[in-house]
Protein backbone atom coordinates (compact mmCIF):
# COMPACT_ATOMS: atom_id res chain seq x y z
CA UNK A 1 0.00 0.00 0.00
CA UNK A 2 1.50 3.28 -1.25
CA UNK A 3 0.83 6.11 0.68
CA UNK A 4 2.22 10.01 1.13
CA UNK A 5 4.35 11.34 3.65
CA UNK A 6 4.39 15.50 3.51
CA UNK A 7 7.51 16.98 4.78
CA UNK A 8 7.01 20.85 5.51
CA UNK A 9 9.94 22.65 5.42
CA UNK A 10 11.06 26.34 6.44
CA UNK A 11 13.75 28.56 3.91
CA UNK A 12 15.97 31.42 3.87
CA UNK A 13 18.25 33.14 1.66
CA UNK A 14 17.51 29.94 -0.24
CA UNK A 15 18.95 27.19 1.92
CA UNK A 16 16.57 24.86 4.62
CA UNK A 17 15.96 25.83 7.95
CA UNK A 18 18.46 23.74 9.62
CA UNK A 19 15.28 21.92 11.06
CA UNK A 20 14.57 20.85 7.63
CA UNK A 21 17.97 18.57 7.34
CA UNK A 22 16.40 16.44 10.36
CA UNK A 23 13.16 16.32 9.21
CA UNK A 24 14.02 15.26 6.03
CA UNK A 25 16.06 12.48 7.47
CA UNK A 26 12.63 11.30 9.51
CA UNK A 27 10.41 11.55 6.14
CA UNK A 28 13.08 8.82 4.42
CA UNK A 29 12.67 6.72 8.37
CA UNK A 30 9.60 6.39 7.68
CA UNK A 31 8.58 5.23 4.03
CA UNK A 32 7.85 1.91 4.56
CA UNK A 33 8.50 0.77 0.79
CA UNK A 34 9.36 1.77 -2.29
CA UNK A 35 5.61 2.74 -3.45
CA UNK A 36 5.64 5.52 -0.65
CA UNK A 37 5.85 9.38 -1.65
CA UNK A 38 7.18 12.40 0.00
CA UNK A 39 5.73 15.75 -0.94
CA UNK A 40 8.24 18.40 0.24
CA UNK A 41 6.38 21.41 0.87
CA UNK A 42 7.38 25.62 1.77
CA UNK A 43 4.85 27.98 2.18
CA UNK A 44 5.68 31.26 1.24
CA UNK A 45 4.21 33.70 3.46
CA UNK A 46 2.94 36.99 2.34
CA UNK A 47 1.33 40.24 3.34
CA UNK A 48 1.54 43.67 1.70
CA UNK A 49 2.59 44.65 5.08
CA UNK A 50 5.42 43.28 4.66
CA UNK A 51 6.69 43.81 1.24
CA UNK A 52 10.31 43.92 1.99
CA UNK A 53 10.47 40.06 2.48
CA UNK A 54 8.70 39.80 -0.13
CA UNK A 55 10.99 40.94 -2.24
CA UNK A 56 13.78 39.47 -0.15
CA UNK A 57 12.00 35.85 -0.97
CA UNK A 58 12.56 37.21 -4.82
CA UNK A 59 8.53 35.79 -5.32
CA UNK A 60 9.04 32.76 -4.15
CA UNK A 61 12.33 31.10 -5.34
CA UNK A 62 14.29 30.97 -1.88
CA UNK A 63 11.98 28.62 -0.75
CA UNK A 64 11.68 26.86 -4.42
CA UNK A 65 15.22 26.00 -4.60
CA UNK A 66 15.47 24.86 -1.05
CA UNK A 67 12.44 22.38 -1.89
CA UNK A 68 14.55 21.59 -5.14
CA UNK A 69 17.39 20.22 -2.99
CA UNK A 70 15.62 18.69 -0.36
CA UNK A 71 13.79 16.58 -3.05
CA UNK A 72 17.31 15.93 -4.91
CA UNK A 73 18.86 14.44 -1.77
CA UNK A 74 15.47 12.24 -1.59
CA UNK A 75 16.12 10.61 -4.37
CA UNK A 76 19.36 9.97 -4.02
CA UNK A 77 18.79 8.36 -1.64
CA UNK A 78 15.96 5.99 -3.53
CA UNK A 79 12.54 7.49 -2.15
CA UNK A 80 10.18 9.01 -4.62
CA UNK A 81 9.57 12.45 -3.77
CA UNK A 82 8.13 15.68 -5.80
CA UNK A 83 7.90 19.14 -3.92
CA UNK A 84 5.15 21.67 -3.90
CA UNK A 85 5.47 25.65 -2.92
CA UNK A 86 2.30 27.33 -1.73
CA UNK A 87 1.40 30.32 -0.85
CA UNK A 88 -0.48 31.88 2.15
CA UNK A 89 -1.45 35.09 3.89
CA UNK A 90 0.90 36.38 6.86
CA UNK A 91 -0.43 34.22 10.24
CA UNK A 92 -1.98 31.29 7.62
CA UNK A 93 0.62 29.23 6.82
CA UNK A 94 -0.70 26.53 9.19
CA UNK A 95 -3.37 26.47 7.60
CA UNK A 96 -1.99 25.75 4.08
CA UNK A 97 0.31 23.12 5.68
CA UNK A 98 -2.97 21.10 6.53
CA UNK A 99 -4.75 22.05 3.10
CA UNK A 100 -1.75 20.35 0.99
CA UNK A 101 -1.62 17.31 3.39
CA UNK A 102 -5.49 17.32 2.24
CA UNK A 103 -4.43 17.95 -1.23
CA UNK A 104 -1.83 15.09 -1.45
CA UNK A 105 -3.74 12.47 1.13
CA UNK A 106 -0.94 12.19 3.17
CA UNK A 107 -0.69 9.81 6.28
CA UNK A 108 1.49 11.98 8.36
CA UNK A 109 3.07 15.13 8.26
CA UNK A 110 6.70 16.15 9.23
CA UNK A 111 8.01 19.54 10.68
CA UNK A 112 10.41 20.89 12.25
CA UNK A 113 10.32 22.28 15.17
CA UNK A 114 10.73 25.84 14.60
CA UNK A 115 11.80 28.41 16.74
CA UNK A 116 10.18 28.63 19.64
CA UNK A 117 7.97 31.20 20.81
CA UNK A 118 8.66 33.16 23.41
CA UNK A 119 6.48 31.68 26.10
CA UNK A 120 8.16 30.31 29.39
CA UNK A 121 7.12 26.40 28.80
CA UNK A 122 6.89 26.64 24.94
CA UNK A 123 9.11 24.27 22.94
CA UNK A 124 7.91 24.62 19.65
CA UNK A 125 7.62 27.62 16.97
CA UNK A 126 3.99 28.95 16.12
CA UNK A 127 3.88 27.26 12.94
CA UNK A 128 4.27 23.75 14.28
CA UNK A 129 1.96 24.44 17.38
CA UNK A 130 -0.83 25.37 14.79
CA UNK A 131 -0.13 22.48 12.81
CA UNK A 132 -0.16 20.28 15.87
CA UNK A 133 -3.21 21.29 17.36
CA UNK A 134 -5.47 21.42 14.08
CA UNK A 135 -3.97 18.45 12.37
CA UNK A 136 -6.61 15.46 11.64
CA UNK A 137 -3.93 13.44 10.37
CA UNK A 138 -0.59 12.57 12.63
CA UNK A 139 1.95 15.29 13.21
CA UNK A 140 5.74 14.65 13.72
CA UNK A 141 7.49 17.08 15.26
CA UNK A 142 11.27 16.78 14.70
CA UNK A 143 13.29 18.94 17.24
CA UNK A 144 16.23 21.11 15.97
CA UNK A 145 19.79 19.61 15.90
CA UNK A 146 21.69 20.98 18.66
CA UNK A 147 19.19 22.49 21.04
CA UNK A 148 18.74 20.75 24.25
CA UNK A 149 15.05 19.92 25.53
CA UNK A 150 15.17 21.57 29.11
CA UNK A 151 14.21 18.74 31.70
CA UNK A 152 10.57 18.54 33.10
CA UNK A 153 12.42 19.80 36.59
CA UNK A 154 14.31 22.48 35.50
CA UNK A 155 10.59 23.77 33.62
CA UNK A 156 9.57 23.45 37.22
CA UNK A 157 11.91 25.88 38.16
CA UNK A 158 13.87 23.21 40.40
CA UNK A 159 17.81 23.39 40.37
CA UNK A 160 20.18 20.54 40.62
Amino acid sequence: MNSNILLAVDAAAGQPHPDASAAAQMARELVRDSADRVVVLYVREFSLLRIGRMVADHGGTVGRHAVDGIVARLREAGVHASGLVREAEAGHVARAILDAADDVDARVIIVGSGSPARLPGLLLGNVATRVLHQATLPVLIVPAQGRAAPRARDMAGQTS
